[in-house]
């Protein structure tokens, strides 16, 4: 994740500040159920072909897994897995959802009397090299992509200012959003997804064996479906919500940290200090490799596919 922090701090005011959690109420007796979750995204087709630009990318070595290296400022991605050997990608330029670069004409320049301005689609590279597809957009304009994949692709998404869309993809994922959703579905292998301002859903059909995940939001709510017979031990915290399963999960002591590892504890002159979090430990069907599910203004849900 190069750039993003830089751009975070150039964000930070436009991010709403979350509110303070208002006090629960008294636990009822019978928990709530978990509500229903969010159907997939329908894919959008592009709002004008006039200013949809196209490029197919062969890879060096189709029969080894691709990967797609994106970061960019402005816009939203879609990626599928199909049933193909090659890269396909699609750009048009979107609304976005921050400002319009400011235009070029000069500030005490009259628009020019019964003309009407045309829409430029925004600029972009691609550049392959041993399977690796790096896309990389010019100057910052608000530029949409529809990329279809390989199913066994590896993905590195990232966006500042848009959403990001997975579909049907298996492989390494790594996701990011700073002001956007993150939504995932159908997807295998290993994930870490990450927004700042945005809700995250995932549907994870197969996950990698022994791979660590993670799903986190610092201002939205986190919902992440896992196969049945998922083996894996799991922490969840929302520091200003609350956290659902349907899961038969195994409570670790306390349901905190029992074992804070190296990095809990810090020395504070002569006093050893131990921070424990606030978060719940346990495990689903025996235990396995770590998931994380976190958020910080928002609810957390782990549900169980049906």
């Amino acid at each position: 994740m190069k750039k993003i922090l830089g751009y975070v701090l150039v964000l930070a005011s436009l991010v709403a500040v979350p509110v303070a959690a208002q006090p629960s109420p008294p636990a009822s007796p019978e928990p709530p159920a978990l509500p229903q979750a969010p159907p997939p995204a329908p894919a959008q087709a592009p709002a004008s072909e006039a200013n949809t630009q196209r490029v197919s990318v062969a890879l060096s070595e189709p029969s080894r897994p691709g990967t797609i290296e994106m970061d960019i400022v402005m816009g939203s991605i879609m990626v599928r897995g199909m049933n193909r050997r090659d890269i396909m990608i699609e750009a048009r330029a979107g609304a976005g959802p921050g400002p319009r670069p400011p235009r070029r004409r000069a500030g005490d320049e009259p628009p020019p009397a019964g003309l009407r301005r045309l829409s430029q689609s925004g600029g972009f590279s691609v550049e392959e090299e041993r399977n690796i597809v790096s896309i990389d957009v010019g100057p910052p304009r608000s530029i949409d992509f529809v990329i279809e994949v390989p199913v066994g692709t590896n993905l590195d998404l990232e966006t500042v200012m848009g959403s990001i869309v997975v579909d049907g993809v298996e492989g390494e994922l790594e996701i990011e959003s700073v002001n956007g959703t993150v939504m995932l579905t159908n997807v295998g292998g290993s994930v870490v997804a990450h927004t700042v301002n945005g809700k995250l859903t995932a549907t994870i059909a197969r996950p990698a064996p022994q791979k660590a995940m993670a799903f986190t939001s610092m201002n939205g709510s986190v919902d992440v479906t896992l196969p049945a017979a998922v083996k894996a031990n799991l922490k969840l915290r929302s520091d200003q919500g609350d956290v659902y399963t349907d899961f038969d999960l195994q409570l670790r002591r306390g349901s905190s940290n029992p074992n804070p590892n190296p990095d809990d504890v810090r020395r504070n002159g002569r006093a050893r200090v131990i921070d424990v979090d606030n978060a719940i430990y346990g495990s689903v069907n025996g235990g396995g490799p770590d998931f994380e599910m976190r958020t910080f203004n928002g609810n957390v849900y782990v549900r169980k596919a049906k």
